[in-house]
């Protein structure tokens, strides 16, 4: 499927050698479980040609193969991303594929498909809001969804970030 036209907001971030100011040191890719890494190496082998066109480039949808990721989360993935691509309302930090760093929009990522794993709609439409036009939105929801769950049947299952309370047998919170 041809990609669409890229956004201006969806940019190599070296162009940019300056960093946001209060901009938090990134966590190394080598750092990831497996559901992780193979996000980030995804994202960023769909990127890379529209970022770096003419050069040699890893195929997503080999990665999706290695990953046991069925062809209902490739086109899942392939909606999500022409939708993020398309229609980004700021710079999506997409790192290249041999960046030893995982990029804010890359944790953005994370976090939405973790949350979209343990039902945290709301989790996952602040990442969304963030990056999309309001009416862009629920496609995008959606195609990520389909993502998430191709991700989980296949056994790559992100844990969502933050703490988890666990209160004692018997007691409730007043």
């Amino acid at each position: 499927m041809p990609k669409p036209p890229l956004s201006p907001f969806l940019l190599d971030p070296m162009s940019d050698p300056l960093p946001p100011a209060g901009a938090r040191p990134a966590r190394a890719a080598l750092d990831l479980d497996a559901a992780a890494l193979f996000v980030v190496a995804t994202l960023r082998s769909w990127v890379a040609p529209l970022i770096r066109p003419g050069e040699d480039h890893p195929d997503c949808r080999e990665l999706f193969g290695m990953a046991g990721v069925g062809a209902p989360g490739v086109m899942a993935f392939d909606a999500l991303m022409s939708i993020i691509g398309s229609q980004a309302i700021r710079l999506i930090d997409m790192r290249c594929c041999n960046c030893c760093g995982v990029g804010e929009d890359e944790e953005a990522m994370l976090r939405l498909v973790a949350a979209l794993q343990a039902a945290d709609r709301p989790a996952g439409l602040a990442v969304l809001r963030d990056w999309l036009p309001e009416d862009a939105v629920p496609a995008a929801l959606h195609a990520a969804w389909r993502f998430a769950a191709a991700m989980a049947e296949a056994g790559l299952v992100l844990r969502p970030s933050g703490r988890i309370i666990a209160f004692p047998a018997g007691r409730t919170m007043h």
